[in-house]
């Protein structure tokens, strides 16, 4: 009973640990997107030290379950074009935005590609919030219209592009049953395989000109941290407390993004942004359903 309670609550901990990460990764995607260094290398760091970090445990992969055809689509959704969609959008909007929209939108990406792929109902608790969500993100969508930057709104179509990612990449690490140490692999290698010596040669890169300090942050947080990680911390958590609690703690992440931005990035928020964020956060615990309030170890609802 002891061990079964301590183990709850490690589970927990991952749970939160991944929690700060994704946000504090929304922040320092934020910082990344508008200083020195370009979005290309930012996302070149995050890739290539976390293909070193994978390097070590790559005999204990199950090449079985992995095929090549799942490796690159794994790669695709979950690699490079996810973070610079990220990343392109924090050039234009803050960090309250995509909190909102990547957050929001990703449970009704997942709902419709799990429904389409693998005929999982939506079921009503799911249209319930994915109708609070659409809410949310869509008074977020107009603030930005009415009071926000110039081109603002195309941030948001980069978030709505990062989320899609996302959830297309967990919607097959689902369905494929893929482990965190083989989607890792796959997403890291093949993207540092295929993106470094792309972005060497062609892309826009103030690599050289940027001060160690910037280089040193986002090479850190970006490829060990939010990257590496945050991939083992997730699979753990959901595997203790069940992907549906796991979820839960992860829709906190909008509301703690906006909160580290104002001591960090000097971002203050508008109304309409926290009014947002509190609708997207109640939208996506209404999307997990009566399910966030059984035992951990119950299956999730379909």
């Amino acid at each position: 009973m002891a061990a079964r309670r301590n183990e709850s609550l490690f589970g927990l901990g991952a749970g939160l640990l991944v929690l700060f990460i994704f946000s504090g990764t929304l922040v320092v995607s934020r910082m990344g997107a508008i200083n020195t260094l370009t979005i290309y290398d930012v996302t070149a760091l995050r890739f290539g030290i976390a293909a070193l970090c994978v390097l070590p445990f790559l005999g204990k992969v199950n090449w079985s379950n992995l095929t090549w055809r799942r490796a690159f689509t794994l790669a695709i959704v979950g690699g490079a074009v996810f973070a610079l969609f990220l990343l392109g959008g924090f050039v234009f909007a803050p960090v309250a935005d995509g909190g909102i929209v990547v957050n929001g939108a990703m449970p009704i990406f997942a709902a419709l590609m799990t429904w389409s792929l693998f005929g999982e109902g939506i079921g009503r608790w799911r249209m319930a919030g994915i109708a609070l969500i659409v809410v949310g993100v869509g008074a977020t969508g107009w603030d930005a219209l009415e009071f926000g930057a110039p081109g603002q709104w195309r941030g948001h179509l980069l978030f709505l592009g990062a989320a899609a990612c996302n959830s297309g990449f967990l919607t097959a690490v689902r369905g494929w049953r893929i482990g965190a140490l083989e989607s890792l692999t796959a997403v890291m290698g093949i993207n540092a395989l295929i993106y470094l010596p792309v972005w060497w040669l062609f892309l826009p890169s103030t690599i050289a000109a940027a001060p160690w300090q910037e280089i040193a942050i986002q090479g850190l947080y970006q490829g060990v941290i939010a990257a590496f990680v945050a991939g083992f911390m997730i699979a753990y958590a959901a595997r203790i407390l069940g992907s549906t609690r796991q979820a839960a703690i992860m829709s906190g992440a909008p509301a703690l993004a906006l909160l580290m931005a104002i001591p960090l990035l000097g971002e203050i928020p508008t109304w309409i942004s926290v009014a947002g964020v509190v609708i997207v956060t109640a939208g996506i615990l209404v999307t997990l359903g009566p399910g966030l309030f059984r035992q951990a170890r119950e299956p999730d609802p379909s």
